[in-house]
């Protein structure tokens, strides 16, 4: 199976390049994304095996909009760049005393570039920086640009180097990271590293093979995501890997063979300690643990391990997530919120403008509404979508069960209890969304403690004394009045306020009639069932009142599945749906008034005390809220029924339809037959 590259820059046209360098050396064994800061298609960054950060100047790790858009864990290795061999030979070729500007992104790029070219012994060429964001343009008559000659003066004739390659090191350490260190062995990597103006480690003249200890094991502590320095029996510094460079800001030239005391005074190398200490360098905290080198009896130095505290925790949230959370992953999103009517899209509207902050958000609705369903979506639309979500039924668990889950436990703190103790779901959770579903049958003691948690933002386990900090957005999910429970005095008034940051009401399915049709075509569609429903059948379902909800309506179409009939009609649907659903009242001598029009008679007369009339997409509505599904046109055919008996004023514009003082004693005639019956 092919691994995967991200590859991250400034500029959207080095993201080209560096797609097709990488396509060339890596295609056969990973597929290469790239991804570039100008036009923001790092938004749309996929999980990869691998990312790449080829903004030479910019730290990627310390931008949080950049960041936030990485998968909780990663792989990244940070790119060093060289100019190549072709691009040094042509500069040398220019006469001693040439003066010419160097062109890059920024003066700190430009300046860099300079440097690395006089390395490479460029003598005969004085560089001038310049940038995009140079105050004045060097009087010169020759630019040269490595790769960016758009960001060029127009008025100065410009040489194109061409961009500036990754080097070998850094090829090396993408090839051990993707685990194929088989490539170092290539024709391919011998062929570019042959194009390079230098190579790390001589490696042109040398093979994997025969590369001594020192330098693999160079190599190997290079491609690990941690800092490593390591100093010998007198503290003078022997190695310091890449990673431990760029969090200390030093070089490596200017380190090794110096004493530690000297050139790195806040790193403890003099102290072995058996736990990770906190230290504070460049404003970055980090963890650092140090440990000595021995042979039997002889010290033959230590070295320190360092990580920022950052991605320590980072690390322990995956590893949480991995251990304890393995299924605990929203699945839904609000394109699976089906439905059309007006109160389940302005539910979901409330809940699509509140996904992304982390407040509190208390779900309402009764059972079977979907409230899980919303939860998921809240946590996949927002910024911790790429954290763990994890969902309790606070009404399935005893109160110490409860309490043990979420708030986990240590070792020996009751009886039963795991060896090593058990993280609670709030830690498992961290960096992520909590659901707690059926809030309402939370004790009050398990209440004063999740109120704790919210305020405080730290768990203390069963048992223990240390507090544990968490970052976890709370929602939660009732079907009872809350409120109410609040002023009755079972529910902590504080903690509902706490929770009730953000209230979202979930309409019951009668509430939105409209959308049962809709939904049990869905539900029959995912059952593959095959059959189709007369209109009796339908009608049945839109008068049915639904106190499960959309969950009923799923389990009465699998239940239709289960019975395997081709057509269903009225007597086919279970139990609950086997009423009398038709409506019939003596009109005249042998007639009786159909359903349809009895309905609309009914809503007519209704508004009559009031003086009101009512249009024809009004009287649709009103069935529906009756349980009639009814089109305009049957509206307009029972109108014209009623109007036959001169039972109806037609009033113009805007007035509507209304009945006559003939058809209102009709209608309260009906009504009192009706109570007779």
């Amino acid at each position: 199976m092919k691994k995967s590259i991200g590859v991250i820059t400034l500029r959207s046209g080095m993201a080209v390049f560096y797609g097709q360098l990488l396509t060339r050396l890596f295609g056969d064994i990973a597929d290469i994304y790239v991804y570039n800061m100008e036009e923001k298609t790092i938004q749309s960054l996929r999980a990869c095996d691998l990312y790449l950060n080829a903004s030479t100047s910019y730290d990627l790790m310390r931008n949080d909009w950049a960041k936030a858009y990485l998968p909780p864990s990663y792989q990244m290795v940070n790119s060093d760049i060289t100019f190549t061999r072709q691009a040094v030979d042509l500069l040398k070729s220019y006469p001693s005393g040439t003066r010419a500007i160097l062109v890059n992104q920024n003066q700190h790029m430009a300046m860099e570039s300079i440097s690395q070219l006089y390395h490479l012994g460029i003598s005969n060429i004085e560089f001038f920086p310049y940038s995009p964001e140079s105050d004045q343009i060097p009087d010169v008559k020759l630019a040269f640009a490595p790769g960016e000659a758009d960001l060029c003066p127009p008025q100065i004739p410009v040489v194109d180097l061409g961009p500036r390659w990754p080097t070998a090191n850094t090829i090396c350490e993408i090839a051990l990271k993707l685990g194929n260190s088989f490539f170092l062995e290539t024709p391919k990597y011998a062929d570019y590293i042959a194009a390079l103006a230098d190579v790390d480690y001589s490696l042109q003249k040398i093979s994997y093979d025969s590369l001594t200890a020192e330098n693999k094991l160079e190599m190997i502590l290079n491609a690990l995501s941690m800092g490593i320095v390591c100093v010998d029996e007198q503290g003078r510094i022997t190695l310091v890997n890449r990673t431990a460079r760029e969090l200390l800001g030093i070089s490596r030239s200017h380190t090794l063979g110096q004493p530690a005391k000297i050139v790195l005074p806040d790193l403890p190398l003099q102290i072995a300690a058996a736990h990770p200490q906190l230290i504070s360098i460049r404003g970055q905290d980090l963890g650092v643990t140090v440990a000595p080198l021995r042979i039997r009896d002889r010290l033959l130095g230590s070295f320190a391990i360092l990580q920022p505290f950052q991605d320590a925790e980072e690390r322990q949230t995956t590893l949480r997530l991995q251990k304890a959370t393995r299924n605990h992953q929203a699945r839904y999103t609000f394109q699976d919120i089906l439905g059309s009517s007006p109160a389940i899209c302005k539910a979901r509207d409330i809940a699509m403008q509140m996904a992304d902050n982390s407040s509190s958000v208390m779900i309402s609705g009764e059972s079977g509404t979907g409230k899980e369903l919303f939860a998921q979506a809240i946590h996949n639309a927002s910024p911790r979508r790429n954290h763990p979500f994890i969902a309790v039924n606070c009404a399935a668990l005893t109160e110490t069960l409860l309490e043990s889950e979420l708030f986990g436990y240590v070792e020996g703190a009751f009886t039963g209890a795991k060896k090593g103790g058990k993280p609670g779901l709030f830690e498992c959770a961290h960096q992520g969304t909590l659901f707690l579903d059926e809030i309402e049958t939370m004790s009050p003691a398990l209440q004063a403690k999740l109120l704790r948690v919210l305020e405080e933002r730290e768990v203390v386990r069963i048992g223990a004394v240390d507090s544990i900090p968490v970052n976890v957005r709370i929602l939660s999910s009732t079907n009872e009045n809350l409120l109410s429970m609040v002023q009755q005095g079972s529910f902590r008034r504080d903690l509902y306020y706490r929770l009730n940051v953000i209230p979202l009401h979930i309409p019951a399915l009668r509430e939105r009639r409209e959308d049962i049709l809709p939904l049990a075509e869905h539900f029959r569609q995912q059952f593959h069932a095959d059959f189709i429903m007369s209109a009796r059948a339908q009608a049945a379902l839109i008068q049915h009142r639904w106190p499960g909800n959309v969950r009923e309506l799923r389990n009465c179409v699998e239940y239709l599945q289960h019975m395997g009939r081709s057509a269903v009609d009225l007597e086919d649907l279970p139990d609950q749906f086997q009423v009398c659903r038709s409506v019939s009242m003596p009109n005249s001598p042998g007639e009786a008034l159909l359903t349809r029009e009895w309905t609309v008679m009914s809503i007519l007369g209704s508004l009559y005390p009031q003086g009101r009339g009512i249009g024809r997409q009004g009287i649709v509505r009103a069935c529906l809220d009756r349980g009639l599904p009814i089109s305009e046109h049957e509206v307009r055919v029972a109108l014209q029924t009623l109007d036959a008996h001169q039972w109806l004023t037609v009033g113009h514009g805007r007035s509507g339809t209304r009945l006559s003082e003939a058809g209102y004693r009709h209608y309260r005639q009906l009504l009192d037959q009706k109570a007779d019956i």
